[in-house]
């Protein structure tokens, strides 16, 4: 053999050992793309289930909100009358004092009008009482004077009065008494308004 035909034979084997090496590499860099491809694949399926669970999480906790919310809304259209209720108790409590003293066969004059007198400022101290209990629900009475500029906001007007005595447009006479709660209009007050005397 000569040192040309061994050098081939050399070149050959050393060409077929780096072949060999070289699919060796590329079957371990295959191995390791899949490895790395199934690891990731792993990562992403346990995000994934941890953000389904966090939605079902946070699904359940919007509902529990929502029925709370609904509970509370049922118990105030319920309840929500309840310190209005309290407020009025006294004032029923002075009511029947009133029918109670107040009795039903007087016979003298003299019983009559102290009777009277006696109804009359009991009467008088229960409208007060219902117009404390109102206040403290945020109710609001609206009782004009006269002179006073109509407003239709807070106003309704029922009739015109010729006069002199007010400007025309003011309030010369109150019919009925309105009421608001906070900054919403339950029921205006009826007035009369004043115009121009012809």
């Amino acid at each position: 053999m000569t040192k040309k035909t061994k050098s081939k034979k050399d070149t050959l084997k050393t060409n077929e050992i780096d072949e060999a090496d070289s699919d060796i590499i590329e079957e371990e860099s295959v191995k390791d793309k899949k490895d790395n491809i199934s690891d990731e694949i792993e990562v992403l399926k346990e995000e994934l289930a941890e953000a389904n669970d966090s939605k079902l999480r946070a699904l359940a906790e919007v509902e529990n909100m929502r029925r709370r919310m609904e509970k509370e809304k049922q118990e105030n259209a319920r309840y929500g009358a309840s310190s209005l209720a309290r407020g009025l108790f006294s004032v029923l409590d002075n009511f029947d004092r009133a029918l109670k003293a107040s009795p039903k066969d007087l016979k003298n004059k003299k019983d009559i009008e102290k009777n009277y007198i006696s109804l009359h400022e009991g009467v008088e101290l229960t409208v007060k009482e219902i117009a404390a209990a109102l206040k403290q629900n945020g109710v609001e009475i609206i009782l004009p004077n006269k002179g006073d500029a109509f407003d239709h906001n807070f106003h309704q007007a029922m009739l015109e009065v010729p006069t002199n005595e007010f400007e025309p447009g003011c309030i010369c006479e109150v019919l009925q008494t309105g009421y608001k709660i906070y900054d919403r209009l339950l029921r205006p007050a009826m007035v009369g308004v004043s115009k121009k005397e012809s």
